[in-house]
């Protein structure tokens, strides 16, 4: 199990790109997430990574401000084209592992047939990424944070994975979002461990740096998933609620008790 750094959501809007990028080399970090790296040019997000020796291993497919992105809207096709297609472009500039494809926000007119526009869509994005390498994963979000947003249940999402049956689409598994929803943390993680291809994590409260002594499913979860001999990223999508270094004690935590088990 390996963590990476989210260099979006783990320092204020106000750092450098650079700066961040520095700040997890420092930490030992190898791995991080941007979630929408399309306000500068590419190099401008290269040369920070290469010079920090890290690997940006995930990205989200751009949206308008206050979207959700177009994969589940009916009538919204084109508009996902478009946007998978920059993340894409992005992606392969970057050397991406991974590209988040966000579903969209429903309106009343369109609360049905998402289940359908998905997969369409999806089924097209794989062909664009065959051969590259990189998966395309699927989340569900929280109804609290996002009301409209397509899908708030991981468990939704596998039947459209398994309809698609490709070995570069997978499932991204957030405890943060799992726990909003009020789901089982462990019971929900076990059922979709086969279609997981990458995890998040964060407190439910506050989405800060997770706290094992408030929360100890968090804890379970990860133990859950070094257990099961879980080889991918966890991610850690959090705002700290100081530094983002002190915001790493969790994690220390979790190692130091892993390797005394």
């Amino acid at each position: 199990m390996q963590f990476a750094a989210n260099l979006s959501t783990l320092f204020s809007a106000q750092t450098p790109f650079e700066e961040r990028c520095r700040a997890v080399a420092k930490q030992q970090f190898k791995a991080v997430e941007i979630l929408f790296p399309y306000a500068a040019p590419i190099e401008s997000y290269v040369h920070p990574l290469q010079q920090h020796g890290l690997e940006a291993i995930l990205i989200n497919t751009p949206n308008e401000a206050g979207e959700f992105g177009y994969a589940a809207l009916p009538g919204k096709e084109q508009a996902f084209q478009s946007a998978f297609d920059i993340a894409l472009e992005v992606g392969q500039a970057l050397g991406v592992k991974a590209i988040h494809v966000m579903g969209g926000n429903l309106t009343t007119g369109t609360t049905k047939g998402w289940e359908k526009t998905l997969y369409n869509n999806m089924s097209k994005a794989l062909r664009q990424v065959q051969g590259t390498g990189i998966m395309l994963q699927l989340e569900a979000l929280n109804r609290i944070d996002v009301p409209q947003y397509a899908y708030s249940d991981p468990l939704e999402l596998l039947p459209i994975i398994k309809e698609l049956d490709h070995p570069q689409v997978g499932l991204q598994f957030d405890f943060y979002h799992t726990l909003m929803q009020g789901y089982d943390l462990l019971k929900t993680l076990e059922q979709c461990l086969p279609y997981i291809s990458h995890v998040q994590i964060a407190c439910p409260s506050g989405r800060h740096e997770p706290d094992f002594s408030q929360y100890p499913v968090l804890l379970e979860g990860l133990n859950f998933l070094a257990n099961v001999g879980y080889q991918g990223w966890v991610g850690l999508e959090y705002s700290p609620q100081e530094t983002f270094e002190e915001s790493l004690g969790f994690l220390q935590s979790f190692t130091k008790q892993s390797t005394t088990r």
